[in-house]
């Protein structure tokens, strides 16, 4: 019986990593997004065609993806500069175009607490061990 003792809880301090890594966050943050809108000259828009955003004198794209379905993309600027925006259809249509903005995107965070994070699971382990200790409470008390 001892030795189902130190079982149980040794077994559930080996499910708690296991436990967190299954903990999926998010972040809501805001800033000066900039947008462009793609769009053909019958003013029907650039849907769902792939882009890339680098910085000036970059080779390597500091953003790429698929316009929306209004034909937009929409990135935050690390810094003020100018960006080079490529944008190519499958069937050869497309730009290559500059833009220059003014000033980096401010964000801000609203990350949460790490009691609301892992409160759950902090709470669960806690009422599991207290089962065990009545439990085990009990099983002395029936012995005597």
């Amino acid at each position: 019986m001892k030795a189902a003792r130190i079982f149980y809880p040794a077994l559930l301090l080996t499910a708690i990593p296991q436990a967190s890594a299954h903990d999926l966050q998010y972040t809501v943050t805001g800033g000066q997004a900039v947008v462009v809108k793609l769009f053909y000259a019958d003013n029907t828009a650039f849907s769902f065609e792939a882009y890339e955003i680098y910085p000036e004198g970059e080779k390597l794209p500091v953003q790429v993806g698929r316009t929306d379905a209004r034909g937009r993309i929409a990135f935050l600027p690390e810094r003020a500069g100018t960006w080079r925006v490529k944008a190519i259809s499958k069937d050869g249509h497309g730009l290559d175009f500059t833009l220059t903005t003014d000033a980096a995107a401010t964000l801000t965070g609203s990350d949460k607490p790490v009691f609301e994070r892992y409160g759950r699971i902090v709470v669960g382990v806690a009422l599991i061990l207290g089962l065990f200790g009545f439990i085990n409470l009990y099983l002395k008390r029936k012995k005597t």
